[in-house]
């Protein structure tokens, strides 16, 4: 709600609106003793979603209700009176409001008479990521026939209700068969035939108020699954929606049978919008967004006629809910990034090879660092704030960057969700963000590096002393990973076995370990000497643990306890148990992509202005700027459109990560490493991300010469700092390897999905990679069919296929990515140099993987026939933008200027493009999207 609050700043249209219906509601005295909502959304510190449902009962609901019935009316007065209205769950109380069968303040007390009946609703609703068939068969396999599918929201995303523990179990089988599963973050059920007794209330209820009046204007309802006609009974059919399903797809499929093409979503909402782009896909129908500002949570959607006056005008209809800067940097609180941007300007770059020079140096950018950020708990909250803080820091320094990952992001992440109290390490965490102390993440054990299923290091419970004592146990124990070297307190999360009382072994858990003091290593640590590492010089060590002793506290224990005799209670498997206790993995997952895509547009603005200002010296053209060149122009052009396409990767990256914070679901089976149980599609972002980053900035280096590999320059060390999250933050071949397995389980029958001709359609690339993951998936299963047959054990039906299997994960990487480049294109204003880049990117990474798409026949060649000189009018677009993109992807001179070069960049990098100096600041955009409040 914080986000409609500065989108009705902005928007003085929204502003009244919002204001006259929450005037109308407050004038109605007919919910309770509710505060204003106009006050509370209008004022001065709107409350966020979280806080409007920790409110009183009702007030969450009217103030949703009061937004999507004030959006309409701006809708109105911009576009003229709708044709229909569709109302979806909620959205029935604002869509028959907007129709004219009630007035504001009578559907006001409908909402909040509706919210005193769902506070008394038992269950849950939970979010899962396929269709209405499976969704039907995975409840009723796992759900002991109390679970219902309670709305379709699209081919391939439903939600459904239940009783708490047996959405438990169904999300865990969902999980296991490699499908996501999200608890809603609703306190009760709905749409579930459970609830027939909450349903009369509810009905008696509306009985009692104001009468329902007919229509003015035809509403179709997603839970009734028609039009409403003047022989309705509104007040039962309204009821019907606690206990009957919502079925998006088949009511848009009667609107469109009705002649209706265009819709736009009565609300600061895109998630209905976005199901109903999903359902209509091929259709020629088009949906429109609300406004330039959106936040999940409203029901009711406005559907318009065909729109013959904006195709005749030839306008390009997008949903624009985003500018550019906002796509590369997230959403942020207007000082966020200027912030940011001082703090790192206020030490220069130093190369600092030596830890003597290299660690106070580090340790004073990271203070700074730390002093623009909010505590850690309102960080790991807002997964765009985390991941620019990540990715400013490590364009500004690689260094630097990595070690926000290890201490922000994996180290205090994990005490934010594994602690039993936050109290039990709230001085750590404060300690932390004060600079007082400095943590590390220490999960790697020297003898398995890269898999972290079987941890040898052993935590032993001393019930005497309530404290656990850390041992490495054998050699190939030894924890391998960042330790800093600069005096003062040090630490680190150590991922070790727990053993109880009894001497029995419990699952793997995270510890908070003190590591150092002032004096140097703590009793029972010992730390090898420095280990170099040269693509990203820190302070490496090997570290072993004998007899360290960590106090109950600072096991992180989760929902697991120890009872009075010291004897271990896990309500969860080992293998959930590992899940969850790497689940931290989802955080960095979900951020590095930024800081991976930043460092490769920041890499081709590098090798974009080497390239303008280094002059040839060869007979062909002597004085001739690099750039001119045409070999120079595909390479670095191509660069500039692969990092947009990492961008936009990116963002949706941190959207799944806001998403996946909100489920505990129960794992799926881990394969070859824990990762893709803990999250298939995040996981494969950061295997997809790391490996286009580093293919990004080497293609760079290599264009830059000599200039490239200078340390100052930086190129060198973001290529380190993307190379190292190859085998770091979850190898990246173990993930591909079970993202293949996984996706076996998952594929149906049918034939492979239709690819559209035209290689500039947006949807071209998207569909091939579709096709092409169709027939990766089917050879794959065919073979390991044919293997299983004959006896094989799983070891040998799977040892000559991984391959294979990571061939099927990458191509469902690389189709995640491709989905993103339209997606993000939707939600930016219309530009051409945004439409060229994306165009040109999906054109090279066609071009690139040409070979597989020929060798397993998912093309034909004649289907590939044109694509070079598609490529070359690719180029040829995005040129006359270069200095448009150079700009907005550039970051600000004095944080990437190394120390010794005040005046300019080194050699071959001159510190601005021409059209100006560095901007001071970036995005003033608003936070994050709020959670969505009511199921879709």
């Amino acid at each position: 709600m914080q986000v409609l609050s500065r989108a009705a700043a902005r928007d003085g249209a929204l502003r009244r609106a919002l204001r006259a219906v929450y005037e109308e509601i407050d004038a109605s005295a007919g919910t309770g003793a509710l505060p204003s909502p106009a006050a509370l959304l209008l004022g001065a510190d709107p409350p966020g979603g979280r806080e409007l449902a920790r409110g009183p009962v009702g007030l969450q609901q009217v103030a949703h209700y009061g937004a999507a019935v004030a959006w309409q009316r701006v809708l109105a007065g911009r576009y003229g009176p709708p044709d229909a209205l569709l109302a979806v769950s909620f959205g029935e109380l604002a869509a028959l409001t907007a129709a004219g069968a009630w007035t504001v303040g009578a559907g006001a007390r409908a909402a909040y008479g509706l919210a005193g009946v769902l506070a008394r609703t038992p269950g849950g609703l939970t979010l899962i990521g396929c269709g209405e068939a499976r969704a039907a068969e995975l409840a009723a396999r796992a759900g002991g026939g109390r679970v219902a599918v309670g709305c379709v929201n699209s081919p391939r995303e439903c939600v459904l209700g239940g009783p708490p523990d047996r959405l438990a179990a169904v999300e865990g089988l969902a999980a296991a068969e490699g499908l996501s599963a999200v608890r809603l973050h609703l306190p009760f059920g709905s749409h579930h035939p459970e609830l027939g007794r909450q349903r009369g209330e509810f009905e008696e209820m509306l009985r009692g108020g104001p009468p329902i009046g007919p229509t003015a204007v035809p509403v179709y309802s997603a839970v009734a699954g028609r039009r409403y006609t003047p022989a309705d009974d509104l007040a039962a059919r309204v009821a019907d929606c606690l206990v009957r399903p919502a079925h998006l797809p088949r009511i848009l499929a009667l609107l469109a049978a009705h002649g209706h093409t265009d819709y736009r979503e009565a609300g600061p909402g895109s998630a209905l919008g976005r199901n109903a782009a999903d359902c209509l896909r091929g259709t020629g129908a088009r949906v429109h967004g609300a406004g330039e500002e959106r936040v999940h949570g409203t029901g009711a959607e406005r559907v318009h006629g065909t729109g013959e006056e904006e195709r005749e005008r030839g306008q390009r209809t997008v949903t624009t809910d985003r500018t550019l800067d906002e796509l590369l940097h997230g959403r942020h609180h207007p000082g966020r990034l200027p912030r940011l941007h001082r703090a790192l300007a206020r030490h220069p770059y130093r190369v600092a090879e030596a830890a003597a020079e290299r660690e106070p140096y580090l340790y004073r950018r990271l203070r700074s660092l730390l002093r623009a950020l909010p505590a850690a708990a309102d960080l790991h909250a807002d997964p765009d704030g985390l991941a620019a803080a990540l990715a400013w820091a490590a364009v500004a320094d690689p260094r630097l960057g990595m070690t926000v990952v290890t201490q922000s992001v994996l180290g205090q992440g994990s005490l934010l969700r594994l602690a039993g109290a936050r109290k039990d390490v709230g001085p750590e965490l404060g300690a932390v963000d004060a600079g007082d102390l400095r943590i590390g993440y220490l999960v790697t054990e020297a003898g398995r590096a890269s898999s972290h299923l079987g941890a040898g290091t052993v935590a032993e419970f001393r019930p005497d002393r309530r404290e656990f004592v850390l041992r490495t146990a054998e050699e190939a124990d030894v924890k391998f990973g960042g330790v800093p070297q600069y005096p003062g307190p040090r630490g680190a999360v150590v991922i070790a076995r727990a053993v109880d009382a009894a001497g029995r072994a419990g699952g793997v858990f995270a510890f908070l370990v003190r590591l150092a003091d002032h004096d140097g290593p703590r009793p029972g640590v010992a730390l090898s000497a420095p280990v170099p590492v040269g693509a990203l010089p820190l302070s490496y060590h090997r570290v072993r643990f004998d007899g360290v002793r960590v106090p109950e506290a600072h096991w992180l224990r989760d929902d697991a306890d120890l009872d009075a005799d010291g004897h271990l209670h896990d309500p969860r498997t080992p293998e959930d148990r590992l899940r969850r206790t790497l689940a931290v993995g989802q955080d960095l997952w979900g951020v590095l992509p930024t800081a991976l895509a930043a460092l490769a547009r920041q890499s081709a603005v590098l090798a974009v202005r080497h390239s303008r200002h280094r002059e040839t010296r060869a007979a062909l053209a002597p004085g001739t700027p690099l750039l001119a060149h045409r070999s120079q122009q595909r390479a670095l052009l191509g660069a500039l459109a692969d990092a947009f396409a990492l961008s936009c990767a990116a963002a949706r990256a941190r959207e799944l990560l806001a998403a996946a914070r909100e489920s505990d679901a129960a794992g799926a089976e881990s394969g070859f490493a824990p990762w893709a149980a803990v999250s298939r599609p995040l996981s494969a972002y950061k295997a997809h991300c790391a490996d286009e980053a580093e293919r990004i900035i080497a293609e760079c280096q290599r264009r830059c010469g000599h200039a490239g590999l200078a340390d100052g320059n930086r190129l060198a060390g973001y290529h380190g700092f993307a190379r190292s999250f190859d085998p770091a933050g979850g190898d990246s071949r173990l993930i591909r390897y079970d993202l293949g397995r996984a996706l076996l389980a998952e594929a149906g029958p049918g034939g492979p999905p239709p690819v559209p001709a035209d290689l500039g359609d947006p949807g071209w690339w998207p569909a091939v990679l579709a096709r092409h993951q169709h027939t990766l998936t089917g050879w794959l299963r065919r073979a390991t069919a044919e293997r299983a047959r004959g006896g094989a054990t799983p070891f040998e039906v799977w040892n000559p296929l991984l391959d294979r299997a990571a061939e099927l994960g990458a191509a469902y990487a690389a189709r995640l990515a491709a989905e993103d480049l339209p997606r993000a294109l939707a939600a930016l204003p219309p530009d051409g140099a945004t439409d060229a880049l994306a165009h040109l990117a999906a054109l090279r990474a066609a071009d690139r993987t040409a070979g597989a798409l020929l060798r397993h026949r998912t093309l034909a060649p004649g289907e590939l026939a044109g694509l070079e000189n598609a490529l070359e009018r690719g180029y040829d677009r995005l040129l006359p933008h270069l200095e448009q993109v150079e700009r907005a992807f550039a970051f600000p001179d004095d944080i990437v200027l190394p120390e010794g070069f005040p005046e300019g960049f080194p050699e071959g990098f001159p510190s601005s493009s021409p059209g100006g100096p560095a901007r001071e600041g970036r995005s003033e955009g608003p936070n994050t999207p709020s959670e969505q409040e009511f199921p879709e």
